[in-house]
């Protein structure tokens, strides 16, 4: 791929400043050559100095020398995503489906869907289009419920719900997402879930939500649209979280949280409160 300076600006809707180039690559700003183009989301010119990269998305208002090719940006981050994603990623034209992996019969994914090694996908899910299944994640295994009797016997409970993952949903690698258990599991358009990730029966993930590594979900959690969930959270049975808010790394959420509202620890406060 072959992308000009000028080509960039366009796209991103961003000023170009310097000699026009060409660029055929993407890389880090420290180790980017003079063929890659490359992004800092800072206004220190040294890092634009000490940088061999071809063209960089910078914020506005940078003093960098005039023979350096710069795209000025609000955000240069998303800036250069937008490009990577454009112009620079592989993107299937239809479902691909790893031979390890296994999909049940009556499973309805939809197109332009990757699903990777040794993902297994139950018979009561359904998957939109554009999304990415890494390997090993599990859809629609049963969830963990039981009833106890008088003699301490535990009884499984019936599982006859399903798995809804909605339109450009990312499940990272070896996360689990449970059957409902007369209705349906969630993951909202949009939303990322990365590796060992769990979702419990009935739980739902909103729009555009990222949630990252080792993170668990207890039945019937609900998580509103644009939150951020950090490491290794915890959420309790039935809680619900708002839209726009942030779940510091570890923590233990016990109770609802407003909308953006951000909190940390165990159990999980709002931060002005810490």
């Amino acid at each position: 791929m072959s992308l000009s300076s000028t080509e960039i600006a366009a796209f991103v809707d961003g000023e170009h400043v310097g000699p026009e180039r060409t660029v055929t690559g993407l890389d880090a700003l420290d180790t980017a050559g003079s063929d890659d183009f490359a992004f800092c989301i800072y206004d220190d010119p040294t890092y634009v100095h000490e940088s061999d990269a071809g063209v960089i998305v910078c914020p506005p208002g940078i003093d960098a020398p005039e023979s350096r090719t710069l795209v000025l940006a609000r955000e240069p981050k998303l800036a250069f995503v937008r490009i990577a994603n454009e112009f620079f990623m592989n993107r299937p034209d239809e479902t691909r489906i790893h031979p390890t992996a296994t999909v049940a019969d009556g499973a309805r994914v939809g197109k332009r869907v990757v699903i990777g090694p040794h993902v297994h996908v139950d018979d009561c899910v359904e998957i939109g289009d554009d999304c990415t299944l890494r390997a090993g994640a599990v859809l629609g295994s049963e969830g963990f419920g039981f009833a106890r009797d008088g003699s301490d016997r535990l009884h499984r409970q019936i599982h006859q719900g399903g798995v809804v993952i909605e339109n450009d949903v990312e499940i990272g690698p070896n996360a689990s997402i449970d059957r409902a258990v007369f209705d349906e599991t969630v993951v909202e358009r949009g939303a990322k879930l990365s590796g060992q990730v769990h979702l419990a029966h009935q739980v739902r993930i909103g729009r555009d939500t990222t949630v990252a590594y080792g993170s668990g979900f207890s039945g019937g959690a609900t998580v509103g649209r644009r939150v951020t969930v950090h490491p290794h959270v915890s959420v309790a049975t039935d809680v619900a979280i708002g839209d726009d808010a942030e779940i510091g790394m570890n923590a233990g959420v016990l109770s609802d949280v407003p909308d953006g509202t951000t909190v940390v620890g165990t159990p999980a406060r709002p931060i002005t409160d810490q």
